[in-house]
């Protein structure tokens, strides 16, 4: 066992070898640029700083860091690599490759055990592990918060068909509910949405099947609600503050309903169901299902014996059941789900079903792959679907229906196609051979088409990629706003600028790359000349480089009294959770700080608690006396305790159930 372990975590190493090489990146997407990788940033110099952030100050007037969930600021292992030594004030790039390549771990793991727990051999397990780490949806994928979440669908599979087949029902529930409760700090809420639906519709579909109601499945659901809680709750408030972007023409707040047109235009055609088979591009345009003609032909193979196999079955109805939520707006199943089912219309991109798609498929090819290791197949039964598979393969490469994904593809993925058939065709003609060697062939073959998906993940950081050299291209530009921006905000051009260099230097930026911002923010129109001088912008970065923002502006706070004008504030920021002001009043009046106003931020005036009151529609003001005072503001959220609380509590509920599951098993 712990060999099989070894040799797949270093197979799947394998196929990223390119990231061992300097200027070697996996992140050149748009949102990993201008989103998730400078709040990592963000989030790393905070923790070196030995102070975990609840509050960015850096973009937007700030915004809450468990609220805005995105990358996932409290998931194991992003704490784990935040916590790696930094390089220049910065991530380390070796440190981004490690982490992408343990995620491809983690899932590669995952999906061993759950083939392994299936009762398939070890090497049919490794090559199940390859199949849905390195291939498809997941192998494709370059978020890092959604990578985080599916990579935990494995393990979410595993024990909720334990609980489904009767075993171990309350360490199975207790374990569910863990995996399926870290999937929500994952820091993105569309997978593990799914995954939650996924486990109750098909634990329901089996009570009324059998007459039988199971209560572990609903126990696990409940641990998975207290464990998540440190996210969820944040999120939650969030949301119902927040204004999101969903590719609708308006921002929407919680009360609104995504538009099901919004699922519509992120649905996977039913065309691009055959991208399994030839790696055209997703809706997403960054993103692949392709599997691959070895794997996909395994997995008909397995299919056959799912008919025999109950656990494997249900696999295979939970990947039927991806595809359709794939499909979205072109089957009417997914809209009576959007109608229906609380928070779906919430998950705008049905075509993000198919991680569970390209699960159900790795599990089938291990399951065809350890049948055919086996000899539980007759001739007259593989031969026809790997003629079949050929046929259709070569068929789709000559047609002009479908345009590989990119140009470097065409001469190299269908050469290891017929390679793959050429092969797989050998090993059904020569049944004599030693077991091993012909697992270790179907292994190898898998991970000649796997380096398909690899191939274009992986980038080389030069003048070719779209967005990830920019984050190293503005070194002047960063050197001036540090000399010249002072106390004042930025304003950046998103047209020209595709990173964020606030959360990634430090800087306080005004407008940024975010999936929401609060509605009291958004409504205060900050594109407009008077309202940037209002919130303190002094520098502009566009393709020109930085510019002087012209005529005066604000200062980050000032006073407001009747006896007199405006007079700024001295602030200082001791942490990104805590604001510092001194200020002196020849009458009585308010002291206001340009930053958003916002449920948790508490004050205290001269140490005595005061409290906050919302300033121009969206900043925070206190009322001061009259004198020389000390103004603190402090981001102390009740939805972060209480997540805490809950999160804490959901972890001892889960241990004390193992526990008491072992003891009663032991008597």
């Amino acid at each position: 066992m712990k060999r099989a372990v070894a040799g797949l975590l270093l197979l799947v190493a394998g196929l990223y070898w390119k990231l061992l090489i300097p200027g070697a990146v996996w992140f050149d997407h748009y949102d990993l640029c201008q989103l998730e990788i400078p709040r990592l940033e963000f989030l790393a110099r905070s923790i070196h700083a030995g102070h975990f952030p609840l509050w960015d100050p850096h973009v937007w007037g700030g915004l809450p860091v468990l609220g805005s969930a995105q990358p996932g600021p409290v998931y194991p292992l992003n704490l784990l690599f935040l916590a790696f030594p930094l390089h220049d004030g910065a991530i380390a790039l070796a440190t981004l490759n490690w982490w992408f390549l343990a995620v491809h771990l983690i899932a590669a793991l995952g999906c061993f055990l759950l083939c392994r727990d299936l009762g398939l051999s070890h090497i049919a397990s490794i090559l199940g592990g390859i199949a849905f780490s390195c291939v498809g949806y997941f192998g494709s994928m370059p978020w890092l918060d959604l990578l985080n979440g599916a990579s935990l669908a494995p393990f979410v599979l595993l024990f909720a068909i334990r609980i489904w087949t009767g075993r171990k029902r309350w360490h199975s529930a207790a374990l569910l509910g863990l995996f399926l409760g870290l999937s929500w700090l994952s820091g993105h809420h569309e997978i593990p949405l799914i995954l939650s639906y996924a486990v109750l519709l098909s634990t329901i579909a089996l009570a009324a099947w059998r007459r039988r109601v199971d209560l572990s499945v609903g126990l696990a659901l409940v641990i998975a609600v207290f464990i998540s809680a440190l996210q969820t709750l944040p999120l939650f408030e969030f949301g119902r503050l927040a204004k999101r972007w969903v590719n609708a023409p308006q921002p929407l707040g919680w009360q609104d309903k995504v538009p099901y047109s919004v699922h519509q235009q992120f649905s996977l055609s039913w065309k691009g169901v055959l991208g399994l088979l030839v790696p055209t591009p997703t809706v997403e345009s960054h993103t692949a299902v392709f599997m691959g003609v070895a794997i996909i032909a395994l997995a008909c193979l397995g299919v056959v014996v799912a008919r025999q196999n109950r656990p494997v079955l249900y696999v295979a109805l939970l990947g039927a059941g991806g595809l359709v939520y794939s499909l979205g707006g072109n089957t009417p199943l997914h809209w009576l789900g959007y109608a229906v089912l609380p928070m779906m219309d919430k998950a705008r991109t049905p075509v993000r079903g198919m991680f569970l798609v390209g699960l159900a498929l790795a599990v089938l090819a291990a399951c065809g792959a350890d049948a055919l290791l086996n000899h539980r197949f007759s001739l007259r039964v593989t031969a026809p679907v790997v003629v079949a598979a050929a046929a259709f393969f070569a068929v789709l490469h000559w047609s002009a229906w479908l345009q590989p994904m990119y140009p470097a593809v065409p001469s190299h993925y269908f050469l290891k196609g017929l390679i793959a058939l050429g092969i797989l065709t050998l090993l059904l003609l020569w049944r004599a051979g030693n077991r091993t060697v012909r697992g270790v062939v179907l292994v190898a073959i898998v991970l000649l088409e796997a380096t398909t998906v690899a191939g274009f993940r992986v980038t080389p950081l030069n003048g070719h990629t779209v967005c990830a050299e920019g984050m190293l291209d503005h070194r002047d530009d960063i050197a001036k706003l540090r000399r010249d921006a002072g106390d004042g905000r930025i304003a950046v051009d998103w047209n020209d600028v595709l990173f964020n260099p606030g959360d990634q230097y430090g800087f306080d930026q005004m407008q940024s790359f975010v999936a929401g911002v609060p509605a009291n923010m958004l409504g205060l129109m900050l594109e407009t000349p008077h309202v940037e001088r209002l919130l303190g912008v002094t520098q502009h970065l566009g393709k020109n480089g930085v510019e002087p923002v012209p005529g005066p502006t604000m200062p980050r706070a000032w006073t407001e009294t009747k006896c007199s004008a405006r007079e700024p504030v001295s602030v200082s920021r001791p942490d990104s959770d805590d604001v510092t002001m001194t200020a002196t009043l020849p009458c009585p009046g308010s002291v206001t700080l340009s930053d958003t106003m916002y449920p948790g931020w508490e004050a205290r005036v001269d140490s005595q608690p005061a409290a906050i009151h919302e300033a121009m529609g969206a900043l925070r003001s206190v009322d001061v006396p009259a004198g020389a005072h000390k103004i603190e503001m402090t981001y102390r959220p009740a939805s972060v305790r209480w997540g805490a609380a809950l999160s804490v509590t959901g972890l001892l509920m889960c241990l004390a159930l193992v526990l008491w599951d072992r003891r009663s098993r032991s008597r």
